[in-house]
């Protein structure tokens, strides 16, 4: 039974992943044909971070989370917290053991700790329960309908913490790197470019001033001092127009005067740490924030959600059309990532190493952390307080599994840089390639544990 088992969730996976890849090749036929350029791909983006995919949170939110379903389900909200958790910790020993460059630092983090919480999972979960019986699993059509709440209760916490952490991570990559290698972000190198600007200016200064010493000497020896200014004086006398008519000591001190360095400016102040965080975290406050908070508002009060999703509800034609504008944002991601892959991987921000590092902590790192947490918890937990269904923990599981997600993509188009989004596809790009073995062998395992 273990061969045909592990052949089944093999071709689920590669189903799976098969449907991304042709998605994914409709972006780069447009790269190719000149339908879709970089700056093309970058407005569908920012379209889709306002518009499209604020319309599929809200709406899959609004539609599955319920205050009993979030009181079911504790246990995934955590799971979600501690995935990015550790994703983000094994991130940053990745950039630091790589030497990961400065414009790829946060988005290799953020790539490394929020995965595809919804797209992936649904299409595994729904493939592996829609089988009926697994090995020794046995799976109900009521099990489909349970699965899409657990889905929604553990893409509210990472949805949240994926657009508040996200674009602060995306937009670090945006700072300007001046590093000469002495790891202080460039500072030096700038002070001395502004102190050989003040030495020049000073030489000339001070070659003009001592031709104006040396002509008030006795005789024409006393103006050796300055010899090495008066040529400079003498082209900025032609330069400046003046036609010699004054005395000498009034040409070379106005010269002088002229070539002068000017005041460097006087420094800004500091911004406080205060003023420092709030503005790393503004790129948090943004519409998918706001769309899965009121997403979560309106499925805790029954009346508004029947309102809204209901087919009687008083409000169903604008429900409906929001259903009908987030069926866009998935596909339209995906098409992007197309895009951005059209000609090959990326090397010039992220390394292969580095790609198939983030690829390694996301397929085989946070399945394996996950399987230990499954484990201590059941052993840990009393038998009440550890859920029975087999789809609850194929759900904890799967989503513990799963490839960065496309919404990084997303997230470093709006937020970020297109160096950066070369990378964010090259991380893709790798890991999809290593799904179909990986993700395979990881789903083999947690239907074996449940």
């Amino acid at each position: 039974m273990a061969v045909p088992v592990a052949l089944e969730i093999f071709w689920v996976a590669c189903k799976a992943v098969l449907k991304v890849f042709i998605i994914a090749s409709v972006g780069c036929w447009a790269r190719k044909n000149g339908l879709l350029n970089a700056e093309t791909a970058k407005t569908l983006s920012k379209i889709n971070g306002v518009v499209f995919l604020p319309c599929l949170l809200f709406t899959t939110l609004g539609k599955s989370v319920s205050a009993k379903s979030l009181r079911d389900v504790w246990l995934l909200p955590l799971a979600a917290a501690c995935n990015i958790a550790m994703g983000a910790l094994f991130g940053n020993i990745l950039i630091r053991a790589l030497r990961v460059p400065r414009a790829f630092k946060g988005p290799a983090i953020a790539a490394s700790a929020f995965g595809n919480s919804l797209a992936m999972p649904v299409v595994l979960i729904t493939a592996i329960v829609r089988t009926g019986r697994v090995g020794n699993v046995v799976f109900t059509p009521e099990d489909e309908a349970a699965a899409f709440v657990y889905v929604g209760a553990y893409m509210t916490t990472l949805t949240v913490l994926m657009w508040t952490i996200g674009p602060p991570w995306m937009a670090s990559s945006k700072t300007p790197s001046y590093d000469d290698g002495d790891g202080d972000g460039g500072g030096r190198e700038m002070m001395r470019a502004i102190e050989a600007g003040v030495g020049v200016g000073g030489g000339v200064s001070g070659g003009a001033a001592g031709s104006a010493e040396g002509a008030r000497a006795e005789g024409k020896g006393g103006g050796g001092g300055g010899g090495g200014g008066v040529v400079r004086s003498e082209s900025a006398v032609e330069l400046l127009g003046m036609d010699g008519g004054g005395s000498e000591d009034d040409d070379a001190v106005a010269v002088a005067s002229s070539l002068s360095a000017p005041a460097p400016p006087k420094p800004k102040p500091r911004a406080s740490r205060t003023s420092r965080a709030l503005a790393a975290l503004r790129p948090a406050a943004n519409a998918n924030v706001f769309a899965s908070l009121l997403g979560i508002a309106v499925g805790l009060v029954t009346p508004v959600r029947d309102t809204l999703f209901e087919t009687d509800g008083a409000l169903y034609v604008l429900g409906d059309a929001l259903n009908i504008m987030a069926g866009a944002a998935i596909p339209q991601v995906i098409v992007i990532l197309g895009a951005e892959l059209a000609d090959g991987p990326d090397h010039a921000t992220c390394s292969r190493d580095a790609a198939v590092g983030v690829g390694m902590i996301r397929l085989a790192a946070l399945p394996a952390i996950n399987v230990g947490l499954c484990l201590a918890l059941k052993a840990a937990l009393p038998p009440a307080a550890v859920p029975a269904s087999a789809v609850f923990w194929l759900v904890f599981l799967i989503e513990g599994g799963t490839p960065t997600a496309n919404n990084m993509m997303l997230q470093v188009q709006m937020f970020g840089t297109s160096d950066a989004a070369g990378g964010i596809a090259t991380c893709l790009f790798y890991q999809y390639a290593m799904a179909p073995v990986m993700l395979t062998a990881s789903i083999s395992l947690f239907l074996h544990l449940i």
